[in-house]
């Protein structure tokens, strides 16, 4: 079974691929090009093609990655995928920022412009590869993303992030929270942090220990390497 569709295998597309394989995810991609790199595992064919993405599995893949150099291509990538699969992650690129919005009425579950490296979110539906993300947008090598999950346990439910105190304490940014089907951005002091809030946090391997920690997990996590 594929875990990742990646549609695109430019530059951007070869990155994520190459993350993929060294934390031994299973991947497929296609592009309309043949690619030498990828014999085994790439499809030649649109991927706006419904047959195309049920002959990569579509159905029970985990991500797919909308990430070739073509707005309207990729949007219509993430129309066609929610239909062919529900539960699915959609991540979408975009090349102009005006576009975004557009990507996320298609059904894009995040999305990120190469232009503004700050609407950058990748949701952790694999681990291991969202911090090898970064990689494509040209951040600082030391820095990692992940997802956090609070639970109704948490030390910061029902608090605001300025009486969390959570970056004076880790150094750990929060970039945006993710609520049920909503995304908040640009997140303000006064913003209580709820249950089942989803946090995306940016910030060195010891940070985001550091951040996980104190938001209340049942089984603390030892330093993360760079």
């Amino acid at each position: 079974m594929t875990d990742v569709i990646i549609c695109g295998f430019g530059v951007a597309g070869r990155k994520v691929a190459e993350s993929l394989q060294r934390h031994k995810i299973d991947y497929t991609t296609i592009d309309i090009l043949i690619q030498k790199e990828s014999l085994e595992n790439h499809i030649i064919g649109d991927a706006t093609s419904e047959e195309i993405l049920q002959k990569a599995e579509i159905e029970e893949a985990k991500t797919i990655v909308a990430i070739t150099d073509d707005d309207v291509t990729n949007a219509f990538i993430a129309l066609i995928a929610r239909q062919l699969n529900k539960s699915i992650t959609i991540l979408a690129r975009v090349e102009e920022v005006e576009n975004i919005e557009k990507m996320d009425k298609a059904g894009a579950d995040y999305i990120f412009s190469m232009a503004k490296v700050g609407r950058f979110i990748a949701k952790s539906a694999i681990e291991p590869y969202i911090a090898d993300f970064l990689d494509m947008v040209n951040l600082k090598e030391d820095l990692e993303m992940m997802q956090i999950d609070l639970s109704e346990k948490s030390k910061l439910v029902d608090k605001t992030l300025a009486r969390s105190k959570i970056w004076k304490k880790t150094g750990a940014h929060i970039i945006a929270i993710r609520r049920g089907d909503a995304t908040i951005y640009a997140t303000a002091e006064d913003e209580i942090l709820r249950v089942d809030d989803k946090i995306i946090v940016i910030g060195t391997g010891e940070q985001i220990r550091s951040f996980y920690n104190i938001a209340g997990p049942e089984t603390p996590i030892e330093p993360m390497s760079s």
